[in-house]
């Protein structure tokens, strides 16, 4: 007998499920391997975010120092690298980071507080004395109850006229903006290379450098910020953006140097390092008989 007619039809049908699978295979290992990827720039997040804070505490009591800055992020991202059970394995870990960030071509450190210029509102030529440096310094002590430094009672402190639109509390605010590109071995095959591919598409480093860098280097940008507050008198450093207020209008210049005026030298409590000595010789500042001690 043969076969009926509807069943010759169903014959030509034959091979159907394997074109579906040509086509629906390769867009589901593509999805899989997008998520992990999404994942993998996830953890890499965590770690920054974690190596950011670090950098951030160690800029606070380090003067807003770069070096010191980025030695405790890459201290802090050794993890990321591997880490080790032994100080070998450690050691080996360093290397991998010193290598990888060492030469500045995978990390950015930008510090948007203080800006440059707070240091124009807010130089203390006294601290610069006293820290030998000839960078200028915003006082860290005594912040609570200070408008200006001690030295420069008259400066521009008010953020709606000053150069920098901060006050002298907001200028010991220490903000980070760190700038990673993950490695293309910390990548998914394809999907990584399509990741820089979509971002340098979309524009995403438009107009910075550094940004394009990373995506002509198959490397994923990954940017955290933190804000911790000084523990030191920061110091004017070259990673220090120029960040004009309102009181330039927009527009960065130099006010010059502030005048002392006649206004009166606010207190200076005994525990202010910036303060030397009472007129008489009694240690403290503040010259009040309560307050300041005779030496011994």
């Amino acid at each position: 007998m043969r076969a009926p007619r509807h069943c010759a039809k169903l014959h030509c049908e034959h091979g159907a499920t394997l074109v579906e699978a040509v086509v629906i295979l390769p867009v589901l290992l593509f999805t899989v391997l997008a998520l992990m990827q999404a994942a993998l720039v996830f953890h890499a997040k965590s770690n920054l975010n974690y190596a950011t804070h670090e950098a951030a505490r160690a800029g606070s009591v380090h003067n807003a120092n770069l070096s010191s800055i980025r030695q405790a992020f890459q201290r802090a991202m050794l993890p990321y690298y591997g880490g080790g059970r032994d100080q070998a394995e450690l050691s080996a870990a360093a290397e991998k980071v010193a290598q990888d960030l060492g030469n500045g071509g995978a990390l950015r450190v930008q510090i948007l507080s203080p800006s440059q210029e707070s240091f124009l509102d807010y130089n203390s030529p006294a601290l610069q004395e006293a820290l030998g440096t000839d960078e200028p310094v915003i006082p860290n002590v005594g912040v609570d109850e200070l408008l200006c430094p001690r030295d420069v009672p008259s400066c521009a402190s008010d953020p709606l006229t000053n150069a920098s639109g901060q006050s002298l509390t907001d200028a010991n605010l220490l903000k980070l903006r760190i700038t990673y590109g993950i490695p293309p071995q910390k990548q998914m095959p394809m999907v990584g290379r399509f990741y820089t591919w979509a971002l340098g598409k979309m524009g995403s480093a438009q107009g910075d450098p550094f940004m394009q860098s990373l995506l002509d280097a198959r490397r994923i940008p990954v940017v955290t910020h933190t804000v911790l507050r000084m523990q030191s008198d920061p110091v004017r450093n070259a990673a220090m953006l120029a960040m004009p207020g309102p009181g330039n209008h927009g527009l960065p210049a130099d006010p010059g140097p502030a005048t002392a005026g006649d206004l009166p030298l606010p207190e200076c409590p005994w525990w202010d390092p910036a303060c030397s000595s009472c007129p008489d010789g009694r240690r403290g500042g503040n010259c009040r008989p309560e307050i300041c001690t005779v030496p011994g």
